[in-house]
């Protein structure tokens, strides 16, 4: 079995609107994701004016390829301190401390999780 894995916003993003990460995201893997890079997608998804529609296709698709992790109180309190202790900003922090609490390993195009364990930022 493969590492399970959870994937941030910027991986989304590249796929959604470049085609890109197919190799992680179409296939048989059980992949992860915070509710906060549900929010981060579909904020660029408006921001970058993306038809009704298509906006709800692509959000639809994201929410059935993924299991999502709420964020709770263990998770909240751990990136308190990894945001501190990392210089992580407050959403990355909680992003983080969702991929350390929950065992996954964290895929990113944001280098602010480069040289971080348990996190590999891939390049475009």
């Amino acid at each position: 079995m493969r590492e399970s894995k959870i994937l941030d916003s910027s991986i989304w993003v590249a796929y959604l609107f470049e085609g890109l990460f197919k190799e992680l995201i179409e296939n048989d893997d059980k992949l992860f994701l915070s509710a906060l890079s549900l929010f981060e997608i579909k904020r660029k998804l408006f921001r970058m004016k993306v038809k009704k529609g298509d906006l709800d296709d692509k959000i639809n698709f994201v929410k059935k390829r993924n299991i999502f992790i709420p964020i709770d109180g263990k998770i909240a309190e751990n990136a308190s301190e990894l945001s501190v202790e990392k210089n992580l900003p407050a959403i990355d922090s909680l992003i983080y401390a969702t991929a350390l609490l929950n065992e996954l390993k964290l895929i990113s195009l944001d280098n602010d999780f480069r040289g971080l364990p348990n996190a590999e930022v891939l390049e475009i």
